[in-house]
């Protein structure tokens, strides 16, 4: 390409990249919530003498008091010695709860503060992300001037948007005492998620809008809130038609986290620049939405304020999506994490990827997904039928082992995404593999250990959407009424294992446990041994409990 070409060309990205961004900046946000902090100034900071010299330096409204964990003499603002004790802070910013010392005993001291500085060796709350309202400046030569300077101002109501939606309905966290997933409770740096039972539970206080629970969620349970995924998914798709419609060629998508945006270096005119509010919050679904709408290589901006545990979620995510790419034939350089620090000079698409599709935008994060990954499909040359998938992938199958199977139906009650089924009225299992997210529920709930998770993506979408008998077996008819009710294994089963019980050592008793429920009541009620066995068996229970 001559350089008169290429300066064409670039001149052509600029004015289309221009249109493609005016475009994306007129799609409305929804509004979300607002979580409300209330902060009446009561400061607590804990250290040594450092502690007692920043104290005294806070002016009103704030109030200061100190927890020393030292012996300091210095004197003026109201201290508490820790004296050994150890130390919980639970709380946020206007809800601080310092327990000194073990609850109930006698020399348990709790204190309640607005704002907490800590100046100790190592932070008193341990998380990636502490709780707003807390600050660690440590004990070796402390910023104090940064630390009056935090201060500052912090009294009052403070506002932040309610970042995520939760449908505990769809979640796959658990199901009738089984656990299933809980990758958003894992990937939280905040710590701001915790299992109550069959759901999970987000402390809105806690959560600072990091997005991975959203990104990590198979289900689309956890959803980020502002912007939403649908907003997103819009922005993307009309920023891309409208670099198309304007003449733009090699789209590359970046996306990059709103605090790291402005900081980022110039970058070629074929870069379309998508800002987030931080850049775990978006997932494999949008990245493969942006290559097949017309993407010819999909950026992540990193400037290495991912917290770890994000971005080991994060890196999941994106092998996954790479595991993907790769199955359906196309080159995994077509989504790359780049370093802010080291962004390269030429942003190129990646050759062999399809055309634009049509697909519209939509806020479902496993709709969206399908979307995409069927309008890549269709445009793969290879159209493999399926491919493996790593580790904890939310597509996949589940093996059944028929040598184990006796059909009980309980991964069927338990599936949170209804992707396990029972036959009508044939003892079959039936699987529908677009529905199954690999949470797991189902292995644990059988009772014979017969289930395995298998990651996978069925990429043909045809045979994706068909249901799939999993294990099926010859029903057991009723020898009374002809009715079928059981499976001829579990009949067998259970004739065996009370071959030698004594309640069943007549040939009307054995023919009895081959009924259905309803002639199995009708022939004990008619056979007058089974009533006098039931009889004294009952009377033998009272005697024991004591009954007269």
């Amino acid at each position: 390409m001559s350089e008169a070409q290429a300066t064409l060309d670039q001149t052509r990205n600029a004015r289309a990249r221009s249109a493609a961004q005016a475009t994306a900046e007129r799609v409305a946000i929804h509004p979300t919530g607002v979580v409300k902090y209330e902060s009446r100034g009561r400061v607590v900071v804990i250290g040594g003498q450092e502690s007692q010299w920043l104290a005294t330096r806070l002016q009103a409204p704030l109030r200061a008091e100190v927890i020393l964990t030292d012996d300091s003499d210095e004197t003026g603002v109201p201290a508490t010695a820790i004296a050994g004790r150890a130390l919980r802070i639970e709380g946020h910013l206007g809800a601080f709860t310092l327990d000194l010392g073990e609850p109930g005993k006698h020399n348990h001291q709790r204190i309640h503060a607005d704002l907490v500085v800590d100046l100790s060796a190592e932070p008193r709350i341990a998380r990636e992300l502490p709780p707003p309202g807390y600050w660690h400046f440590g004990c070796e030569a402390p910023d104090l001037d940064a630390a009056c300077l935090v201060l500052d101002g912090m009294v009052g109501t403070f506002e932040k948007p309610r970042y995520f939606n939760y449908d505990p309905d769809i979640c796959a966290h658990a199901r009738s005492g089984q656990s299933g997933c809980r990758r958003c409770i894992d990937a939280c740096p905040a710590e701001a998620i915790i299992s109550i039972g069959e759901r999970v539970e987000v402390n809105p206080n806690l959560c600072q809008g990091g997005g991975i629970c959203a990104t990590v969620c198979p289900t689309g349970a956890m959803r980020y809130a502002y912007p939403g995924p649908g907003d997103t998914a819009e922005r993307l798709r009309l920023m891309l038609r409208a670099y198309s419609e304007a003449g733009g060629t090699d789209p590359v998508v970046m996306f990059a986290a709103e605090s790291d945006a402005a900081a980022l270096p110039a970058t070629p005119a074929n870069v379309l620049l998508l800002v987030v509010e931080e850049l775990a919050s978006v997932g494999h679904e949008l990245w493969l939405a942006a290559i097949a709408w017309g993407a010819g290589c999909v950026m992540l901006a990193d400037s290495g304020s991912v917290p770890d545990r994000a971005r080991t979620a994060l890196a999941e995510q994106i092998a996954l999506c790479h595991g993907l790419l790769e199955g359906l034939g196309y080159d995994p350089a077509a989504l790359q994490a780049v370093d802010t620090r080291e962004m390269p000079a030429q942003c190129t698409a990646v050759a062999g990827l399809p055309d634009a599709a049509r697909f519209a935008a939509t806020d479902d994060k496993r709709q969206l997904a399908t979307l995409a990954l069927d309008h890549l499909w269709e445009a793969s040359v290879s159209r493999t039928q399926s491919f493996p998938l790593p580790p904890r992938s939310p597509y996949g199958r589940i093996a059944v082992d028929s040598d184990r199977c006796t059909l009980c139906m309980s991964c069927t009650s338990v599936c949170p995404a209804l992707a396990l089924s029972a036959g009508d009225d044939v003892p079959r299992l039936v699987f529908h593999e677009s529905n199954c997210v690999q949470c797991g529920i189902c292995a644990n709930a059988c009772p014979e250990s017969a289930i395995s998770l298998r990651p996978r993506l069925l990429a043909d979408p045809a045979q994706r959407r068909l249901p799939a008998t999993l294990h099926e077996e010859p029903p057991f008819c009723c020898v009374q009424c002809g009715k079928a009710f059981a499976t001829r294994r579990v009949v067998g089963n259970i004739l065996e294992k009370l071959a030698g019980h004594a309640m069943f050592q007549t040939d009307r008793a054995r023919r009895r446990l081959q009924m259905c429920e309803d002639c199995r009541v009708v022939d004990a009620v008619q056979d007058s041994e089974a009533m006098q066995s039931g009889i004294s068996l009952d009377t033998d229970q009272r005697t024991d409990n004591g009954q007269s």
